[in-house]
């Protein structure tokens, strides 16, 4: 058992046309909200899955956001279980389906909060997504794919996000305080601002080698460069 709070949601299915019989958002420690997690039905029984993106070179399905620890899955899975079987056979008016989300976390210290932050540059981007990003919050929960966007007033931070039926985009994992949400969008942009920059100086110290060996190489004589050359009298 952990000393995490947790805050737990499930929307069961009432006629799933899958396997997966609810969906559920989890917050943690009014820090992270995770939407999307879903309640399987397996050959041995309900499980929980966090939410997931497919790679579309391998086909291969990656967890969104998830716990760092055993510990913390383990309580997660087993809140909304719980919260499962509580509420699968109720009347939908009796759902806490109006019981809003966790909102804004005031009372949190932001500055102790442990950010690990982890940027990733697309070399040839093929739109305004100019990095991939990750961020681990204090040692509790992970969130990937993270976007670094160029707008029209610079680069901006989004949050994974997944499209609903009627084609409307929302955050799958998000800090629940605005003063985090910053924190986090500050320290993506710094790193990647400073591997931009490391980048530049990079390519600016490779084309000032070149241009010093270049230098450095003695160019041929004309007259050997005619002797090579068929078709021309000396």
């Amino acid at each position: 058992m952990t000393n995490n709070k947790l805050d737990i949601r499930v929307y069961p299915i009432d006629e799933p046309k899958s396997n997966t019989k609810a969906f559920a958002s989890v917050a943690v420690d009014d820090l992270i909200a995770i939407r999307g997690v879903r309640v399987v039905e397996g050959e041995k029984g309900l499980f929980v899955t966090m939410p997931q993106s497919q790679d579309k070179k391998t086909n291969e399905y990656h967890d969104i956001a998830f716990p760092l620890t055993k510990e913390l899955r383990n309580e997660i899975t087993s809140g909304v279980l719980a919260e499962y079987e509580a509420t699968a056979n109720l009347d939908p008016k009796q759902r806490r389906y109006d019981k809003a989300e966790k909102g804004s976390a005031a009372d949190i210290d932001i500055s102790a909060v442990k950010l690990d932050v982890r940027v990733y540059p697309i070399g040839e981007p093929q739109g305004n997504t100019k990095a991939f990003a990750s961020v681990a919050v204090d040692d509790l929960i992970a969130i990937r794919g993270i976007r670094v966007v160029e707008g029209e007033k610079g680069p901006f931070v989004t949050m994974p996000q997944s499209q609903d039926k009627d084609k409307k985009y929302h955050d799958v994992a998000f800090p629940i305080a605005g003063d985090l949400r910053k924190e986090i969008s500050k320290a993506i942009l710094g790193e990647y601002k400073a591997m931009d920059k490391s980048a530049e100086k990079s390519l600016a110290n490779g084309l000032k080698r070149g241009t010093e060996k270049a230098a450095e190489t003695p160019a041929a004589p004309k007259e050997t460069a005619a002797k090579k050359a068929p078709g021309l009298g000396g």
